[in-house]
C-alpha cells in the first residue's frame, strides 16, 4: 500500500466510509430538484466481494438528487442478495444475462433521467463528497459538458496503492497514451452528450479511451478538478491487474492515433515520443512523479 501520509489518510477515509450505511436502506433516496440530478450506472457480474462497498460509497454520499441503476449480468454468487438488501435505494436494478459491460452501461444510460452521469464498476468506489462537488460545479458552470478529476488505485482491501494526478487535456499526450488523462471513474458528463455519441462501443477494453476521444473530437467544454474523486480497484483477479486491458487496447489506440495524425503509429511513437511526453507530464504535474515513485517503491516492497 502507499506509505506516504496522503495515501494513508485516503486509505483511512475510504475504510471508514464504506464500512456501514450512513442511511436507512429501507427509505428511498431524496429527490431535491434544487440539486442537479446525477445518474450513476453500475454494471456488475459476480462481484459480491466488492458490490456492497461500491453501493455504500455511492449512497453514503447522501447526495440530494441521486439516481442509481445496477445492471447485473445474471450473477451466480451472492450479488442478488446484496441488491435486494439495497433495492429501495436503487432507481432500478435487474439480474439477467446481457452482452457484457458495455451493454449493461448502455442499458442504464437509456433509462437515465439525470443531467449528468457516470458509471462506477461494481468493484470501484466514489470517494467521500464527490457527488456534492460535482453537483456544485454543474450549477456553477452550466455550460460545461464534462468534469473530471484525480483518482486513486486501491487493492482488494481498500488500501491506496497509487495516486493518479490528472492534467489538462492535451491531444498529443492522449494519442501517445502516456496517460489516458481523463480517468473514467473520476469523470462525469452530460447524459444527452453520451446519447448523442451513441453510447459505448469498442468494447470491452478500450471503451473509455474511445468515448473520451469522441467527446473531445466533438469540441466539448470540459473542466478539470484538483480533488480525488474515485478509487479504481486493481488486484490480481481484475482485468487491469491481470494486464489484459493493456494488451487488448493497443488496436484502439493505434486506430485513433492514425485517424488523428493521418499516419500509422510506429515504434518511434511508442518509445521515444511516449517518454518525451511522459517527461513533460511529470514537469507539468510534479506530484505525479512523487506518486509514481511511491507506487514503484510499494511494488518492490510487496515483492
Amino acid at each position: 500500500m502507499g506509505f506516504l501520509p496522503v495515501s494513508r489518510k485516503i486509505s483511512r477515509e475510504i475504510t471508514k466510509f464504506v464500512i456501514s450505511p450512513l442511511f436507512d436502506p429501507a427509505i428511498p433516496p431524496p429527490s431535491d430538484p434544487q440539486w442537479p440530478r446525477i445518474t450513476v450506472v453500475t454494471p456488475s457480474f459476480n462481484q459480491a466481494d466488492f458490490l456492497e462497498r461500491t453501493i455504500l460509497s455511492i449512497h453514503n454520499q447522501r447526495y440530494p438528487n441521486l439516481e442509481h441503476f445496477i445492471i447485473d449480468g445474471g450473477s451466480t454468487d451472492d450479488s442478488t442478495r446484496i441488491l435486494k438488501k439495497y433495492e429501495n435505494r436503487l432507481a432500478y436494478w435487474h439480474s439477467k444475462p446481457d452482452q457484457g459491460q458495455c451493454d449493461a452501461i448502455n442499458q442504464g444510460a437509456e433509462k437515465a433521467t439525470g443531467l449528468f452521469m457516470t458509471w462506477i464498476n461494481s468493484d470501484d468506489l466514489l470517494l467521500p463528497g464527490t457527488l456534492h462537488r460535482i453537483g456544485n460545479l454543474i450549477r456553477e458552470y452550466p455550460g460545461t459538458d464534462l468534469f473530471y478529476g484525480n483518482q486513486v488505485e486501491v487493492d482488494e482491501f481498500d488500501r491506496v496503492t497509487k495516486r493518479v494526478y490528472t492534467i489538462d487535456f492535451d491531444l498529443k499526450d492522449f494519442l501517445y497514451e502516456v496517460n489516458i488523462i481523463i480517468h473514467q471513474q473520476s469523470a462525469f458528463w452530460k447524459v444527452d452528450l453520451f446519447r448523442e455519441l451513441g453510447g459505448l462501443n469498442d468494447c470491452p477494453f478500450a471503451m473509455d479511451y474511445d468515448l473520451f476521444h469522441r467527446m473531445i473530437s466533438r469540441g466539448i467544454r470540459w473542466r478539470r478538478m484538483e480533488e480525488f474523486l474515485s478509487a479504481f480497484r486493481v488486484y490480481p483477479d481484475s482485468l487491469t491487474g491481470s494486464g489484459e486491458v493493456r494488451r487488448s487496447r493497443e488496436g484502439t489506440v493505434d486506430r485513433i492515433f492514425e485517424e488523428a495524425m493521418g499516419r500509422p503509429r510506429n515504434t518511434w511513437d511508442r518509445t521515444v515520443m511516449k517518454y518525451l511526453y511522459k517527461t513533460r507530464r511529470f514537469a507539468t504535474e510534479p506530484r505525479t512523479l512523487l506518486a509514481a515513485a511511491e507506487h514503484r517503491a510499494g511494488e518492490i516492497i510487496r515483492k
